[in-house]
């Protein structure tokens, strides 16, 4: 059975060194004998399992023993793990293609070494949130920016940065999501400006002023086109005057800061629904981190829709 695991490794080794060829042939020949009921002729079985007993010996003739005597099981395990490892990483791999995630769409646990390789997919915020009162997923407050029904089946809710990269990532992601299911979702909008992006709070305030002039997602999208070129308050004022809002209505509001407040109380509530980062989604009670592919938002939306039996 170690041949199976010997023709993977000298098969791999034989492409970068010539030296390793007759082995990964002979192996591969081993190999070829067995699956067609033959005996392998090389033995080049029995010269692994003395080779590696030989070199055990030097150290613990003990294990040496052991291992000798139940190679076979112990190549049996090998093998059973080699292949157990090979349908794994070719589930991580399909998960990681089709949902931006080893593990699947909502999973942001554990060890993916695609996304450690990508890099993070987030802005982090810094401030430690302690809450006593947490919660699973934010609920919907009058003051949040909504597009959809009331009553639709699924509400999916963003916390957003205007000023993150990886919000401004998103965006082609949500607006395909909006264009694809209409009025079967209802898509709320809530500000989670982190410190790490010096303007992120002037941002949020300025697109809840442009929200009480009813212009709330004219002004939304412009930020994250714009998101390079609006780093002062005088280049916030300008996109009010390209949406031709009341400017001195706006400014006012701007100045006063009026919606700090409500900005504070979602940063809360997503801190106590266990944020980390921007953006991050909730669909219903479930959660993405990160500007995931389509196809993520696509398998919980569908999902949540079928639960609730809309089709």
């Amino acid at each position: 059975m170690i041949c199976i695991v010997a023709m993977v490794v000298f098969g791999v080794l034989a492409v970068f060194s010539a030296s390793f060829r007759p082995l990964a042939k002979e192996s591969f020949d081993c190999v070829f004998r067995m699956v067609t009921f033959r005996k392998c002729k090389t033995n080049l079985d029995e010269r692994i399992k003395g080779k590696i007993t030989g070199r055990l010996m030097k150290h613990s003739p003990k294990t040496a023993g052991i291992v000798f005597k139940y190679f076979s099981v112990i190549s049996i395990v090998f093998v059973i793990l080699f292949f157990g490892s090979l349908a794994y990483t070719g589930y991580s791999t399909y998960n990681f293609i089709q949902y931006g995630n080893c593990y699947g769409p909502e999973s942001d646990s554990g060890l993916c070494p695609f996304t450690a390789l990508s890099g993070p997919q987030t802005s982090k915020f810094q401030t430690p949130y302690k809450f006593t009162d947490v919660i699973v997923s934010p609920e919907v407050e009058e003051h949040d920016p909504r597009i959809g029904p009331e009553d639709a089946a699924v509400t999916i809710i963003e916390f957003g940065c205007f000023d993150c990269e990886f919000s401004a990532k998103a965006e082609p992601i949500i607006k395909k999501i909006l264009d694809q299911y209409k009025d079967r979702i209802r898509f709320v909008y809530k500000d989670f400006p982190l410190e790490t992006h010096p303007i992120a709070k002037e941002k949020s305030i300025a697109a809840a002023c442009a929200n009480e002039q009813g212009r709330f997602w004219e002004y939304h999208n412009l930020l994250y086109e714009k998101r390079e070129e609006t780093k002062t308050d005088s280049s916030l004022l300008q996109l009010a005057e390209q949406l031709d809002l009341d400017t001195e209505q706006f400014n006012e509001c701007f100045e006063e800061q009026k919606y700090m407040e409500t900005i504070n109380q979602d940063c809360d509530s997503g801190a106590r629904a266990g944020l980390e980062g921007t953006p991050t989604f909730f669909i219903n009670d479930r959660k993405i981190v990160g500007p995931k592919p389509f196809k993520a938002f696509q398998k919980i939306i569908d999902e949540e829709l079928a639960t609730a039996g809309v089709k």
